[in-house]
């Protein structure tokens, strides 16, 4: 029988214990994680060694395992069958986009993750819209963002660069590094701590695998090359795969996302852009949407030069985005968003006749 102690490697604490204590669960269940799934099959860790695990018609409360995840798991049901899932560890944090497509379903990537790391390759244009897309969703995980840039060993002015991304990835650690870099990598890793879950996140190409086999000194997960023409890199990672690396930090390698449509932005928004919900709490309105308002502080920095004008589009677009799912979500909120909608027409239409009275 497994023992606690033996998962804490994998990140087992006393609050995942407190959870899987609480949990309505067969006598003989013993705590794993999901370290990996192939089609209908669950990779998942005992604290002693990796086994497959499949789901058998137990009632997993709507949540569907993925990579990241604490689960009960018991042998059978045959003598010689796989071991079954047959329950799920409530999540600690969760990350997830809208799914590939027109995203109105929400997809969870990975869960139980401590930090984010949004990884970007230096030898492509920096996209800080990408950037402050990953960073909102990181943030609404809650897990805590930071960013990577790779490859710095192909461009001249790599400190310029994270200069950039530091002005858009406000209060979020930024680093630079090189995986032919034996210092730049050692800098970097001891920043990871044991059983601490970090996962990467970025597009093809952007050298997350490189960056873990480095980190591991082994090759743990495949790479590929990037094509010279556009700097787009294949999908040389299919799955998403939890590593332990020597120095006992969880990894997590991600395949890489052609798309990325942030599912829910409550918290993510104002952390992501925190000069612009700054700025919101002087505008007029306390409902102010930031595009034609009156009085509305952050169209007046905007148009003063004191805020980048693709920044606060980028913050409008991901806006829009999450408040047209809620609504496709809930009734309510589509209601809401209508009678708000008609409000802000009256209100404009006012001060338009007061103007011109």
């Amino acid at each position: 029988m497994t023992h606690h102690h033996d998962l804490a490697a994998w990140g087992f604490d006393d609050r995942i214990a407190a959870d899987w204590a609480a949990m309505p669960l067969p006598a003989q269940a013993m705590p794993a994680r999901v370290i990996g799934q192939e089609r209908d099959r669950w990779i998942v860790h005992n604290g002693y060694e990796s086994a497959s695990a499949r789901i058998t018609g137990y009632q997993l409360g709507g949540m569907f395992p993925v990579t990241g995840d604490w689960v009960a798991v018991q042998p059978g049901p045959l003598a010689d069958d796989l071991l079954s899932i047959v329950g799920v560890v409530p999540r600690r944090t969760a990350m997830s986009r809208g799914a590939a497509g027109h995203g109105e379903r929400e997809q969870v990537l990975a869960s139980n993750i401590d930090v984010v790391f949004i990884v970007h390759g230096l030898d492509s244009p920096l996209n800080e819209r990408r950037i402050e897309r990953y960073l909102t969703a990181a943030w609404e995980s809650g897990a805590s963002p930071e960013v990577v840039l790779t490859k710095a060993d192909l461009v001249d002015d790599a400190a310029e660069r994270q200069a950039a991304i530091e002005a858009v990835a406000i209060g979020v650690p930024v680093h630079t590094v090189s995986t032919h870099d034996p210092v730049q990598l050692a800098h970097f890793a001891a920043r990871l701590q044991p059983a601490r879950t970090y996962a990467l996140l970025g597009p093809s190409g952007a050298g997350k695998s490189s960056l873990v086999n480095a980190l591991a000194d082994a090759t743990l997960t495949a790479t590929g090359a990037v094509r010279d023409a556009d700097h787009k890199g294949r999908h040389t990672t299919t799955r998403r795969e939890l590593f332990r690396l020597p120095g006992g930090a969880l990894f997590m390698d991600t395949p890489g996302l052609r798309e990325f449509r942030v599912w829910s932005a409550d918290v993510g928004l104002a952390q992501t852009f925190p000069d612009i919900d700054t700025l919101a709490q002087l505008c007029h309105f306390r409902d102010c949407r930031h595009e034609s308002e009156p009085a509305c502080a952050v169209l007046a920095a905007a148009a003063a030069g004191q805020l980048d004008a693709e920044r606060l589009e980028s913050y409008r677009k991901l806006l829009a985005e999450t408040a047209y799912l809620e609504r496709r979500e809930d009734p309510t909120a589509q209601a809401a968003a209508v009678a708000k909608h008609k409000t802000a027409l009256k209100t404009m239409k006012y001060h338009q006749k007061r103007r011109e009275s």
